[in-house]
């Protein structure tokens, strides 16, 4: 009686149980393109109502399930694998296509996947097995394509498509360079030294020297490369120290900003000479140059206000020397707890000073760039705990008592 209730029991609840499958027979047959096709044989646990089990790669095209009769089985997704409708199914045998189990650098692909059972892996027709993750318990060819049988774990095999050494190979390797040559001078870019590896690995092949014309297309692709990187890492370069230019043109900080144009100038012709990291350089050193720029001083207005000024300048030295007040500054603190440490550290100067200072001063006493001073100055404002004054055209800081 109770055995009989267990079975009912068994029967009518959903189960969705892993481990509750057992590995069979993998083969991975790996397509030109890069694309896999797998064919899975599972043996299946026939009181279970529902398995997950887990497939190989996340995209499943052209998926097909079937029990040992060849009657298609029910299923789900799920990211990495699939649940099947299984009762009473001793085992499935689980088809599809996926992109996922490949991986191209260069000329080089990479097959890689890892497996609980040996698995067998036929790569695409003409190709060349460069490396493996482990020495295979067997490795033939069927019809010019690599058969490896791996041991379970992880499988990592790397293949040329076109035998190392070849017309054929040398001269897709030739077609992949000034691809991306072209590509380069599409954007207005200088390659010369990868159109002239270039032109040295059409001669190589020209001679039938097709393992050194390989090598020196390779070596074209990655000098296009390496250029394109260049160029792109300069031209930001670029417009970055253009903006800081602006910014600073816009503030009125025009003292010192000759010296940014002239470097930016530098640069831009650095750039259409095609020397990149040059560029890059001088675009920076403009940027920094642009952000160092001050507003300048007019000649007549310091002869005319000169005077007031370092008398005004003498009275607040003398001020600040006489303390001004002790100013109960961590009170003021804690009543801004939201406060971030250099603003913290900005009152605290300020409170030492007499409670106040020049904007030049914390800009000197912190070591800060200008335009970082200003956005701490304008937060403090908001926060109620300074005001700007302007003192014979210097910015003076003041805290609020």
């Amino acid at each position: 009686m109770w055995s009989l209730l267990l079975i009912l029991l068994t029967l009518l609840s959903p189960q969705v149980q892993q481990g509750a499958y057992t590995p069979l027979e993998l083969t991975f047959r790996v397509y030109d393109d890069g694309y896999v096709a797998v064919d899975y044989l599972v043996s299946l646990d026939p009181t279970r109502v529902e398995i997950n089990i887990t497939l190989f790669g996340l995209l499943y095209q052209d998926l097909i399930i079937e029990d040992q009769e060849g009657l298609p089985l029910n299923y789900s997704q799920f990211e990495g694998g699939i649940t099947l409708e299984s009762l009473g199914s001793t085992s499935a045998h689980i088809t599809y296509v996926t992109p996922d189990l490949t991986n191209k650098s260069g000329r080089l692909w990479l097959f890689s996947v890892e497996a609980s059972i040996p698995s067998t892996i036929l790569l695409p027709e003409g190709a060349d097995v460069t490396d493996l993750s482990d020495v295979p318990l067997s490795l033939s060819t069927v019809d010019d394509a690599p058969l490896l049988i791996m041991p379970a774990g992880l499988v990592e095999v790397y293949y040329a498509l076109g035998i190392v050494g070849t017309r054929e190979h040398a001269l897709a390797l030739i077609k992949e360079a000034e691809a991306k040559i072209e590509e380069a001078k599409a954007e207005g870019l200088v390659v010369e030294e990868a159109e002239g590896l270039l032109e040295e690995a059409s001669k190589a092949l020209g001679e039938e020297r097709y393992t050194q014309a390989e090598e020196l297309a390779s070596k074209a692709l990655e000098e296009a490369e390496k250029t394109m990187e260049e160029a792109h890492r300069a031209m930001e370069a670029i417009k970055e120290a253009e903006g800081a230019i602006e910014e600073a043109r816009g503030e009125g900080r025009t003292s010192g900003l000759e010296k940014a144009e002239a470097l930016l100038q530098q640069a831009s012709e650095a750039y259409q000479a095609g020397s990149y990291g040059e560029a890059e350089a001088l675009a920076l050193q403009a940027e920094e140059a642009a952000e160092a720029a001050e507003k300048p001083i007019n000649p007549y207005l310091y002869i005319a206000v000169g005077g007031v000024v370092t008398a005004v300048a003498m009275m607040l030295l003398l001020r600040r020397r006489r303390g001004g007040g002790e100013i109960a500054v961590e009170g003021l603190l804690e009543r801004h707890p939201d406060l971030r440490f250099e603003d913290r550290e900005v009152v605290r100067f300020l409170a030492e000073s007499g409670g106040e200072a020049f904007a030049a001063e914390i800009r000197e006493r912190f070591k800060m760039p200008r335009t970082s001073v200003w956005r701490l100055i304008r937060r403090l404002e908001r926060e109620g705990l300074v005001e700007v004054k302007l003192v014979g055209g210097h910015s003076l800081v003041r805290l609020r008592r």
